[in-house]
């Protein structure tokens, strides 16, 4: 296999925020804020919330004993917010990501709410546009997400800023978190509409574990732009006879499928990937937790991928060029937000 590949630009369509933080700069934050942390030593803290093939953890017990309670809080208020987003967008781009789009929850940033969410979204795109000022050719855009275990109208709060915030750099929403019996999509059609209409664009997390949505219900009522994983659509040959008709593209995270358990190994990844490209679905690669998985980086992805005979390089090129034609962010660098 060739080391240089991948040697193209890269679009990186699937990031979070808080699994984006190099694990260095969370230390760094906890230090100068005074957080006190569950590992005092640095190597230790390093071990605790990086997981890896050989280390998995189930999305949700992730999500509950890491995610939320730890990377959430050290990634909360304007410093925290700023720094993170201009290392990660600056980070991205020595590792040839040309094109980014980061996405976040402001709500899960904001320490419960005893900031300012005005504050909190405004720090970040302070991050983002000085990421943007010293990079020309770097394109980046931040989308909000929504959290299923949130309440309506709290999630409404995120939308709203969202439009408010659309022409400084917010580019979507999502709606994501784990699987939450009191939430209804019925609920929501209105609210994504409303989103639509002001020119965002629309990616919802669906199909990743058996315990989300339908992904049919997302599909037909929401009718998104881009779905975060749909690894089940797989298994219903319709859903991908209709998502080829609503052109709807699949942003895939093969090594975070793989930690979290939504993918057993990479065998079943090949299964999937291939059933996807022999009925024509589109998809694109991304790392969606980059510096808290071990070696997840998006050019090592690809490299895996190759390596495992999984997808030939023509095919990581076009999974490539689909992740730029369906990015939500407009031309330009930092000009398109000026």
């Amino acid at each position: 296999m060739d080391t240089a590949f991948p040697s193209f630009p890269l679009a990186e369509l699937h990031a979070h925020l808080s699994t984006s933080i190099k694990p260095s700069v969370y230390w760094k934050i906890a230090q100068a804020q005074g957080f006190k942390l569950p590992k005092r030593n640095y190597k230790e803290f390093i071990e605790y919330i990086t997981l890896s093939p050989e280390k998995r953890m189930n999305l949700n017990d992730y999500f509950e004993q890491i995610y939320h309670p730890l990377l959430d809080k050290l990634s909360s208020g304007t410093y925290a917010v700023e720094k993170a987003t201009y290392e990660i967008m600056t980070g991205a781009y020595r590792n040839n990501i040309k094109l980014i789009e980061l996405r976040n929850n402001p709500m899960k940033h904001n320490q419960g709410g005893e900031l300012d969410l005005d504050h909190i979204i405004m720090a970040m795109l302070r991050g983002m546009e000085r990421a943007l000022l010293e990079h020309e050719d770097l394109s980046a855009g931040l989308i909000f997400c929504l959290a299923r275990e949130f309440d309506f109208g709290m999630n409404h709060v995120i939308v709203e800023k969202a439009i408010k915030y659309k022409r400084r750099g917010v580019v979507g929403i999502d709606i994501a978190g784990p699987g939450n019996s009191d939430f209804r999509i019925d609920e929501y059609k209105g609210l994504v509409q409303k989103a639509k209409g002001e020119g965002l664009k629309i990616t919802i997390h669906t199909g990743e574990a058996d315990d989300a949505d339908d992904m049919w219900e997302v599909v037909e009522k929401l009718q998104p732009d881009r779905i975060g994983h749909g690894l089940r659509a797989v298994k219903d040959k319709r859903l991908m006879e209709q998502l080829i008709k609503q052109n709807i593209v699949l942003e895939i995270c093969p090594l975070s499928n793989i930690v979290t358990n939504a993918v057993k190994d990479l065998s079943e990844m090949k299964t999937i990937l291939r059933t996807f490209i022999d009925n024509g679905v589109k998809f694109t690669i991304n790392t969606d937790w980059p510096e808290v998985i071990e070696d997840a980086h998006l050019w090592r992805q690809y490299q895996l991928l190759l390596k495992g005979k999984i997808l030939s390089e023509d095919e990581l090129k076009k999974c490539n060029e689909i992740a730029f034609q369906s990015s939500f962010i407009p031309e330009g660098g930092l000009n398109a937000y000026l």
